[in-house]
């Protein structure tokens, strides 16, 4: 008697690897471009504030865009004594569509 057999083999791996492959890469770009943004819309007085955003990765999806200027939450959110000049909240803001639409491709 003979049997014949079929060996099924799941592409899943695959396809999640991709996907995050290319979440990762979109990510990248979108805390690269909310770096450009806020530079672009950070008020300059010195400069060291405008000079001293970045965005660095902290994990392959997980990125940080943040100024170490001691002064910037005040910036950003005001004092009694200033009103506000928001930068980064705006820059992020701005680039949030672009980075949904590219994760929404994905699924």
């Amino acid at each position: 008697m003979a049997t014949t057999s079929v060996i099924v083999r799941s592409r899943v791996p695959q396809v999640i690897a991709k996907v995050h492959a290319s979440a990762a890469i979109a990510v990248a770009k979108a805390a690269l471009d909310v770096e450009a943004q806020a530079k672009n819309r950070a008020p300059v007085d010195t400069g060291f504030l405008k000079n001293s955003i970045h965005a660095s990765k902290e994990q392959e999806t997980v990125w940080r865009v943040d100024s170490p200027a001691d002064y910037s939450l005040y910036v950003e959110l005001g004092t009694r004594r200033m009103a506000p000049q928001p930068y980064l909240i705006p820059a992020l803001e701005f680039v949030r569509p672009s980075l949904e639409a590219a994760l929404r491709r994905l699924v």
